[in-house]
C-alpha cells in the first residue's frame, strides 16, 4: 500500500487563496502607481511652463516688441504670440508652433486656473474657458507688464502657483500653499 502520494496539482482553496493574495497586492499597488505617474505628469508641467515663459520673454527681449503668454481656463492649452497678434482672436486647443505662434497642451490631466480653488476646490474640471487668460506679457526689456499668478494641477488637488513679478520680469512655479479659508 502506497501512503506517499504525489500530488499533481493545486487544490481549490489553494487557488483561491493565492488570488486573494494577488487581490490585495493588486489594490495597495495600484493607486501607489497612479500617485507617482501623476507627481511626474506635475513635475513635467511645471517644467513646460518654466520654459515657455523663459521662451515668451527671450523673444520679446530678441524682437523689441511685447510677446504674450495665455491659456484657456479649466485646460491644459497654453499660447505665446506678439501681444498684438490676431491669433489671440482664436480659440483653438490644437498644438501648433510657428514663427510668430507656439501653442502647447500641457501633461494629460493637468489644467489652467485663475485661483487656486478654481483647480483644488473641485472634483472635475469645469467648463473651458472661452478666452485666453493671460499668464505674463514681456516687454523688449525683459520686464513684465504686470504682476501676475496663475495656478495649475491636477482638479482636485493642490495645485502648483505660478507667479510673474512686473518689475524684474522674474518667475517663480511652486507648490500653491493651502488657503486657510476658515483661519484667522
Amino acid at each position: 500500500m502506497k501512503t506517499n502520494q504525489e500530488r499533481l496539482g493545486y487544490t481549490l482553496m489553494e487557488m483561491m487563496m493565492v488570488m486573494a493574495i494577488l487581490v490585495i497586492a493588486a489594490s495597495i499597488s495600484v493607486p501607489v502607481i497612479h500617485s507617482m505617474l501623476a507627481d511626474g505628469r506635475l513635475s513635467a508641467a511645471a517644467d513646460q511652463v518654466r520654459a515657455q515663459l523663459a521662451e515668451t520673454r527671450a523673444r520679446a527681449m530678441d524682437e523689441g516688441r511685447p510677446w504674450r503668454l495665455a491659456y484657456l481656463p479649466n485646460t491644459g492649452v497654453y499660447q505665446l504670440a506678439p501681444e498684438e497678434s490676431t491669433d489671440w482672436e482664436q480659440k483653438s486647443d490644437e498644438p501648433m508652433e510657428t514663427a510668430e505662434l507656439v501653442r502647447g497642451v500641457l501633461p494629460k490631466d493637468i489644467v489652467f486656473g485663475a485661483k487656486e480653488e478654481d483647480i483644488s476646490g473641485r472634483q472635475e474640471a469645469g467648463q473651458a474657458g472661452s478666452d485666453w487668460e493671460t499668464l505674463a506679457i514681456y516687454l523688449p526689456g525683459g520686464d513684465a507688464r504686470d504682476d501676475t499668478m496663475t495656478y495649475f494641477g491636477h482638479v482636485g488637488f493642490l495645485p502648483m502657483r505660478v507667479q510673474v513679478r512686473a518689475l524684474t520680469g522674474a518667475m517663480s512655479v511652486e507648490q500653491a500653499k493651502p488657503s486657510n479659508e476658515g483661519g484667522p
